[in-house]
C-alpha cells in the first residue's frame, strides 16, 4: 500500500475529458455511504446530464470550472475513475475546491496527488484564494487540507443537518 506522494502504478491523474462523463456517473454513485456523507456537490445520486455538464464547463470557452480525475487502468475491463477533484466557480473570488477519493485508494497518495495538481493550477491562474467546506467530523480530509495551507474562517449547520468548517488558502 501507498501512504506517501506516489500513487499506485495502475493510476494517473488527468484532466476530466469529454468522454468521462459516464464514468464520472459511476465513479460518483459507487462512493460509499460514508463518502456521500461529506462529498456531495452533485446531491446523493448523480445522473449523466449533470455530468456531461461538468465535462462541457471544463471546456467551454467560459472555463468555469477544472476537473482532474485519478483514472485506474483496468485492463480489458477498461480504465475507471477512482478519484475526483476540481476548482469550480473560478470566475469568483472565492473558487472552490472539491476532492473525493474512492474507498479503495485511500491511504495512497491519490487525495495528495489530486489536492497538489490542483493548488497549482490555482496558483497558475493567478488566483488568490482556493476555498472549500469540509464536515467538522471528516479529520482525514481537515489533516490533508490543513498539510496543503487550508485555515479555518468559519463555521456553519449545512441543510443536511451536519456542521461544517469553511477553510482557505490564499496564495
Amino acid at each position: 500500500m501507498f501512504t506517501g506522494g506516489a500513487l499506485p502504478d495502475s493510476v494517473v491523474i488527468r484532466r476530466l475529458d469529454l468522454g468521462d462523463a459516464p464514468a464520472l456517473v459511476a465513479f460518483y454513485n459507487s462512493l460509499s455511504r460514508a463518502s456521500k456523507r461529506t462529498f456531495r456537490p452533485l446531491g446523493p445520486v448523480t445522473m449523466l446530464e449533470k455530468c456531461e455538464n461538468i465535462v462541457v464547463d471544463n471546456v467551454a470557452v467560459a472555463d468555469t470550472k477544472f476537473d482532474l480525475v485519478a483514472v485506474q487502468d483496468g485492463g480489458a475491463q477498461g480504465a475507471r475513475i477512482v478519484g475526483w477533484g476540481f476548482l469550480w466557480d473560478l470566475h469568483t473570488d472565492e473558487p472552490v475546491l472539491g476532492l473525493a477519493v474512492a474507498d479503495a485508494f485511500r491511504g495512497q497518495g491519490v487525495g495528495t496527488a489530486l489536492i497538489t495538481r490542483v493548488l497549482d493550477v490555482a496558483r497558475e491562474r493567478g488566483l488568490t484564494r482556493v476555498c472549500l467546506t469540509v464536515v467538522t467530523d471528516n479529520e482525514v480530509a481537515k489533516r490533508l487540507y490543513k498539510k496543503h495551507g487550508f485555515v479555518k474562517y468559519g463555521e456553519f449547520v449545512g441543510e443536511d443537518g451536519l456542521p461544517y468548517f469553511r477553510m482557505r488558502v490564499e496564495f
